[in-house]
């Protein structure tokens, strides 16, 4: 009964919050019944004559922290094949953005073409490559995402509600900032508009660089990919003879080759000039900088690894460019031999 108690005061204490994180999931769409039961039980809505919508119950409750089911299948209530939130899981249902999903898709049952080598699996036991992480529970959104935001300090309305855990992974400590319509170059993330099907949308988000030797989005990735990111100081990272792993950070991109391509991956810039996707932009600044995104759907699509297949010549899709390789993926930023 104690612990009961306790619960249902945090989630009455939530409501006053006038701003709490992301897009949704904060202020007065943070709305507790969405996710949270009481008892455990349900039948109508809650209009006077039992009439509204209401998410429904998984079949065994109830549920820890008084959720309507366990974790993933209640997020995925909402965003998988919904139109009103945004698709996160395997085939893009609901409405989906005009040229992909920037976060790509998580992969759940391993079946084609979304096999659990294509990305992050949800229910997964596996060590987290590069780290020592695992969830004993199986990989759960919460692991990556903080359903309700976060309001205190200078960490404000974190990108996506994605949140850093601590070293120990229990405790967030680090998140992603950004801006919506407007550029802040202060910000992580810029965002050109955050209503509508194309909110998520590939050609809607770009990446700042606030801190010209490091990456807050590789900081990110690196609370699970420990030895995955860094900067050259940083000894897994680099040596006196160079670079030992791909950085994610503080490296820049000569623009000769890279701004070549008509078609470029996502980079941060510090200047927040991107160029113009399908013009060449051979002029542009010298200080781009590749990250965990240039290369990787967050979520994963149908490519191994996640991996962002392009050629630097077509439109890049979820998925990158049909027919590209791994070959033709490297040289839109490197350039060897003729």
């Amino acid at each position: 009964m104690k612990r009961t108690f306790v619960l249902m005061v945090a989630l009455v204490l939530i409501v006053p919050v006038a701003v709490m994180a992301g897009d949704y999931h904060k202020g007065v769409t943070l709305n507790c019944s969405e996710c949270h039961v009481m008892h455990g039980s349900q039948q109508h809505g809650y209009n006077a004559d039992g009439s509204g919508v209401f998410t429904p119950i998984g079949g065994a409750p109830p549920y820890q922290y008084l959720l309507r089911n366990e974790i993933n299948a209640l997020c995925l209530t909402c965003h998988n094949n919904q139109t009103f939130a945004p698709d996160v899981l395997e085939a893009n249902g609901g409405t989906a953005p005009t040229t992909g999903r920037q976060g790509g898709a998580l992969n759940m049952n391993n079946t084609a073409p979304y096999f659990a080598s294509t990305g992050h699996t949800l229910g997964s036991h596996d060590v987290a490559p590069g780290g020592t992480f695992s969830n004993p529970h199986g990989l759960e959104c919460v692991d990556c995402h903080q359903p309700h935001g976060r309001s205190s300090g200078t960490n404000t309305n974190p990108y996506r509600n994605l949140g850093n855990y601590d070293a120990t992974h229990t405790v967030y400590t680090a998140y992603m900032t950004y801006a919506i319509g407007t550029n802040d170059l202060t910000k992580d993330v810029f965002e050109r508009t955050a209503s509508g099907s194309d909110h998520y949308d590939i050609g809607n988000v770009d990446f700042n660089e606030p801190n010209v030797t490091g990456s807050r989005y590789g900081d990110f990735c690196k609370s699970c990919h420990t030895n995955f990111h860094g900067n050259s100081t940083d000894a897994h990272m680099a040596n006196a003879d160079g670079w030992l792993r791909h950085p994610a950070a503080e490296a820049n991109i000569s623009i000769s080759t890279f701004g070549a391509r008509l078609y470029r991956p996502k980079v941060m810039s510090a200047t927040g000039d991107w160029g113009t996707q399908g013009t060449a932009f051979t002029t542009g600044p010298t200080d781009l900088t590749p990250s965990c995104f240039s290369c990787h759907r967050a979520h994963g699509n149908t490519n191994s690894f996640g991996i962002i297949l392009q050629d630097g010549l077509s439109t890049i899709g979820e998925d990158g460019t049909a027919g590209a390789t791994m070959r033709t993926t490297c040289r839109t930023c490197h350039r060897q031999g003729s």
